[in-house]
Parts: C-alpha cells; sequence; structure tokens
C-alpha cells in the first residue's frame, strides 16, 4: 500500500482555509464597505464643501484622539497599578504594626507570667518552711525539702518510710531520737535515754 504524500493531504485544508477567508472578505465587502463607499460618494455629490470639510476635520483628528486614549488608559492602568501597591504596602504595614504589637504584648504577658509564678511559688515554699519549723523544729526542714523534690520533681519525690532514723550521732553512735511520720509532718519522740526514771522503774 503506498503511503499519502503529506503534502497531498494538507492541500485540501489549504484550499478550503483560503475559501473560507475570501468568503468571509467578500461578505464584509458587500455588507459594510461597499454600502459606505456607497454613502460617503452620495454625501460628496450633495454636500461637497461639508464633506470635505468633515474629511479633514476627522483625518485631522484621528491621530489625536487615538493618543488621548492611549494615554489615557495607560494612566488609568499606572492609577490602579499605583493604588494596588500602595494598598498592599499600607496593609503589610498596618499587618507587621499589628503583628509587633501583638509580639510585645505576648511577650510580655510570657514574662509577667513566669515573673508572678516564681514569686508565688517562692513565697509558698517560704510560708511551708517557716510552718514546718515552727511545728517540727529542725525535722521540718527534711519534710520541707521532700515536699520541694516532690513538687519540682512530682516522678522522684518520696516519703522517709514510717519508723526512720533521722537523728543519729555518727561519731558515739548514740540514738538520740526517732522520726514518726503522721501525715507529712514528723514529730520527734524521746528515745530510750530520754525517759524519766519512774518510768523505766516500771518498765522494768
Amino acid at each position: 500500500m503506498k503511503a499519502k504524500n503529506p503534502q497531498d493531504t494538507l492541500t485540501p485544508y489549504f484550499d478550503n482555509s483560503v475559501t473560507a477567508v475570501q468568503q468571509t472578505f467578500a461578505r464584509l465587502e458587500d455588507d459594510y464597505v461597499l454600502p459606505i463607499w456607497d454613502l460617503l460618494r452620495t454625501l460628496f455629490l450633495a454636500y461637497p464643501i461639508p464633506f470635505v470639510f468633515f474629511s479633514i476635520l476627522v483625518a485631522l483628528s484621528f491621530f489625536p484622539v487615538l493618543a488621548f486614549i492611549i494615554v489615557s488608559a495607560a494612566t488609568l492602568s499606572t492609577a490602579l497599578t499605583l493604588a494596588v501597591c500602595l494598598a498592599f504596602v499600607f496593609s503589610t504595614g498596618v499587618f507587621l504594626f499589628l503583628g509587633g504589637i501583638l509580639a510585645a504584648t505576648l511577650g510580655f504577658a510570657l514574662l509577667l507570667s513566669g515573673f508572678l509564678t516564681t514569686f508565688g511559688t517562692c513565697a509558698y515554699l517560704s510560708g511551708r518552711l517557716v510552718l514546718l519549723l515552727h511545728r517540727s523544729g529542725r525535722s521540718g526542714f527534711r519534710v520541707w525539702y521532700q515536699e520541694v523534690i516532690h513538687l519540682f520533681f512530682p516522678s522522684s519525690a518520696h516519703l522517709a518510710p514510717v519508723g526512720e532514723d533521722l537523728y543519729t550521732s555518727e561519731d558515739s553512735g548514740i540514738l538520740v531520737g526517732q522520726e514518726v511520720q503522721d501525715g507529712l509532718t514528723p514529730k520527734i519522740e524521746p528515745s530510750s535515754r530520754e525517759l524519766p526514771d519512774s518510768v523505766l522503774n516500771r518498765a522494768g
């Protein structure tokens, strides 16, 4: 089978395009060009002097009017572009200004929150230390220390077991006192050396 030549395939499309263009121009000539030409010729024959005057006026005014339209369109487009740019710049400036105020407010709130939290925590711990020292003496410091550890490190905090000896002399090995847990407030019970003689005689 013989392959078709591409030129043979394109030729009908070219001929159809040329025919369509010719028909379009012929229609324009019949519908617009010839009627306008006939009208101008009629006007020239009827009113020769006014026709010449207006023809010259139109010819001389064509380029100024065209230039005015072009300049006006360019000015309008430039003004619109500048307006859009200025609006964008103004909006960006307002956004940055308000964003700066918001950032400064949030930063001040952050610092104030940290200060108030630190102040409240210190006041609470100081009050607890004074209260525990007033109630339990020196052993209150240990309970306060455990509360501080539990407050800042909940996972590692633990209370001393009941019956743990708190105060033991390392040099003499003499037992001074034994701690008894009652809730979180420790109490110091006297050791056997601190009991009165009458109690020891009864126990004997």
